[in-house]
């Protein structure tokens, strides 16, 4: 039987703002049909987390499954931070195992596509042109023109949608139909801004219906490996560009209608790092894991649901808009961050999420000076606001965190480990 097809739909800034993601942490109240009857029919992951809660560090660890301090992309492609190409993408790895690779949209890993090992690229655009309405299209004649083909083919779809400015690419909901979830104050400007946030939801969630339509039409829909997921947490405060889990945690559902792994409506609670969904993907394809990655496969969980996964998830930031470098190991009950650069924020809010109505309410809240170290109990405080880091009886369990951590850079060769990390940006050319 011929190797499944694989598409990777990647939104940027979702989160888990999804429908079927109603949760007491990211409660909502979005319609999303077509991508939640995609996680009925599949399965779905709540404890995804990404390694960075920014595009181009999180989207390299997807390609990579490495680190951002491993592979070098450690900031944002548009700002110059770009990809080494010595490192090994899964287009190559996919490549070698008998498949055709191809991007069809947005990818935020390289200053120069060609370095990704695609078989073909689409037409390259700015950013912002790569929203669902332009590239439907593009997706219909890819799929007729890939029907009768003898090998599988893998294709990543990115989209630029989640990101702000919203109201660019579609119209808001009414802001009394969201709900606001707690890691944001109640406020009508929040409010606004939330509607703003699930109107440009909404249209990818058809987008979606209509691709798995296409699949339909084109006699390749159960033959498929239909992968949804986004780079890292949503578009507000105390979300993307933090550690807390906000930012950290993401969406993934997962949907192969002849396989039983991949279909039944199973839920999996295992924390995963998005590092584990490339080798996973190798597992699955009968291709060898190489050694000299991160992640591990999580393919076993899906054959037995009983299964542990990952005890410690560890995520990581250096430069976005500014250097502000910070460190985190997570375990099912604690979380501990180390912030390696004094700041007078207690967390940073990029210039678009500061300008945004969210970001006007919270800016001048947040001017007071973060603690190098933060500890949280997450099953007592899940929102993570009551830092013990300074209390003496989580002593013992801050200890050994805090040691996770560092045997963790050490193991994974972090150069923060020697102090600042060098701004090596280039100037990047128009070719991503």
């Amino acid at each position: 039987m011929k190797k499944p097809n694989i598409i990777l739909f990647i939104t940027h800034d979702q989160g888990q703002f999804l429908g079927c993601y109603d949760t007491p942490q990211t409660p909502n109240s979005l319609h999303t049909p077509n991508l939640d009857k995609l996680a009925k029919d599949g399965i779905r992951f709540t404890n995804y987390f990404c390694t960075a809660p920014q595009c181009s560090p999180s989207r390299g660890s997807i390609q990579t499954s490495l680190y951002p301090h491993q592979n070098g992309l450690i900031g944002l492609v548009n700002r110059g931070w770009t990809l080494p190409p010595h490192n090994k993408t899964m287009p190559m790895y996919l490549k070698e195992s008998g498949y055709t690779t191809h991007l069809l949209g947005l990818q935020h890993e390289s200053v120069d596509v060609k370095t990704l090992g695609y078989d073909t690229v689409s037409k390259r655009m700015k950013d912002y042109k790569y929203d669902t309405k332009i590239m439907l299209n593009e997706y219909k004649k890819f799929f007729e023109a890939h029907q009768d083909d003898e090998k599988p083919f893998f294709a990543n779809l990115g989209v630029i949608e989640i990101h702000r400015p919203f109201h660019i690419w579609s119209e808001p909901v009414d802001p009394k139909t969201v709900i606001v979830p707690p890691f944001l104050p109640e406020s009508d400007k929040v409010r606004e801004d939330l509607g703003l946030f699930y109107g440009i939801i909404n249209p990818v969630d058809e987008t979606i219906g209509k691709i798995l339509e296409f699949l339909d039409n084109t006699g390749l829909r159960e033959n498929n490996l239909f992968i949804y997921t986004t780079d890292h947490g949503s578009p507000f405060p105390r979300a993307k560009c933090t550690l807390y889990d906000p930012g950290i945690k993401t969406l993934l559902i997962m949907n192969c209608p002849n396989n039983i792994f991949f279909n039944g409506g199973k839920v999996f609670e295992q924390m995963i790092s998005n590092i584990d969904l490339l080798p996973t993907l190798l597992e699955f394809i009968g291709a060898e894991i190489p050694e000299n990655i991160e992640g591990k496969s999580f393919l076993p969980v899906l054959k037995d649901t009983n299964l542990p996964f990952r005890r410690e998830i560890f995520t990581e930031k250096n430069y976005h808009d500014i250097y502000d470098p910070m460190r985190s190991v997570r375990t099912k009950e604690y979380k501990y961050i180390h912030n390696f650069e004094p700041n007078e924020s207690l967390y940073q809010m990029p210039i678009l999420i500061e300008r945004s109505l969210s970001g006007q309410i919270l800016k001048d809240k947040i001017k007071m000076n973060r603690k190098k170290e933060e500890f949280y109990d997450l099953k007592e405080d899940p929102l993570e606001y009551n830092n013990l880091a300074y209390n003496p009886a989580y002593n013992e369990v801050l200890l050994e965190l805090r040691q996770k951590l560092f045997n963790w850079m050490k193991k994974t060769d972090d150069p923060l480990l020697k102090g600042k990390i060098k701004d090596e940006r280039q100037k990047p050319p128009r070719k991503y």
